[in-house]
């Protein structure tokens, strides 16, 4: 199977309508704190990241790589497809981890990818919520298209919906994860479980509007589809409870054509760090 024959998109869209029919029923979107400007952010941001910056990334990084070293294209084609698959989930995923973290370290990342913070509730759709500095550069997506031309073209699509599939889940605002902590023959595997990949406990805690009751963790629980970088790396909290308010503690909220488009686009308010 070819990497342009794959039906991923289709498969990550149908992934989407899932979770957010879930959330929509079970009461999310209801709160009234989304606002006409969140929504144009969400969906703005979506085409940005999935229509826009991902195919510019990939056929940049494709060409380049076609340019100076076509003797490396399908290099890897003979390895085994599920060695394929965690050697693709591995690199990428690692990758955008410390991308991640870099993003809440340096103050020029960090407004970058603040709008996936500025979200008022957790939902699937934040998934796309990023502005076009932090997806254009985007280091995971290199990787990806490296790993593609090397010959992982069918282990990529596999590993890479397993990725979406655990990234979308743990962006819900549907608590999957909630009612198996409770079983207590559970507890075994939910322990290692929650080590390995990110849930909505953990990642609902990085999405906190404040770290001070103790279960929101801003500056970490970066992990995307694997938690364990968080275990490895000292970055991560597992509390198993998720915070009261999801956010940003001080935010104003700037136009969707500011969020995304920063530094082209800044703030009028001068309250905003992203007026500077």
């Amino acid at each position: 199977m070819k990497f342009t024959d794959s039906l991923i998109y289709y498969e990550i869209l149908a992934l989407l309508i899932f979770f957010s029919l879930g959330e929509f029923l079970t009461g999310a979107f209801k709160s009234g704190k989304w606002t006409k400007n969140e929504w144009h952010i969400t969906f703005a941001g979506l085409a940005l990241s999935s229509v826009i910056t991902r195919p510019l990334s990939f056929l940049f990084t494709a060409y380049v790589l076609n340019y100076f070293f076509p003797g490396y294209y399908n290099y890897f084609a003979g390895i085994s497809l599920w060695a394929g698959v965690l050697i693709t989930c591995v690199l990428e995923d690692f990758t955008q981890y410390w991308w991640h973290r870099a993003a809440h370290t340096y103050e020029w990342l960090w407004k970058g990818h603040r709008v996936h913070h500025s979200a008022p509730e957790m939902s699937v759709f934040l998934s796309g919520r990023n502005s076009w500095v932090y997806l254009l550069i985007f280091p995971s997506r290199i990787v990806s298209t490296a790993l593609v031309f090397l010959g992982f073209g069918e282990a990529f699509i596999i590993g890479y919906f397993l990725k979406i599939l655990i990234g979308i889940s743990a962006h819900s605002s549907i608590r999957w994860d909630k009612p198996l902590y409770a079983i207590k023959w559970l507890h075994p595997v939910m322990w290692v479980v929650e080590r390995v990949i990110s849930t909505p406990a953990t990642h609902h805690a990085h999405h906190a509007a404040s770290d001070k009751d103790g279960i929101g963790v801003i500056n970490g629980n970066y992990g995307n589809m694997f938690f364990i970088w968080d275990i490895i790396f000292g970055t991560g909290k597992i509390t198993r409870q998720y915070p009261e308010t999801i956010g940003l503690e001080d935010y104003h909220e700037e136009p969707w054509y500011v969020q995304l488009g920063y530094p082209i686009f800044k703030s009028k308010d001068e309250r905003s760090e992203m007026s500077k």
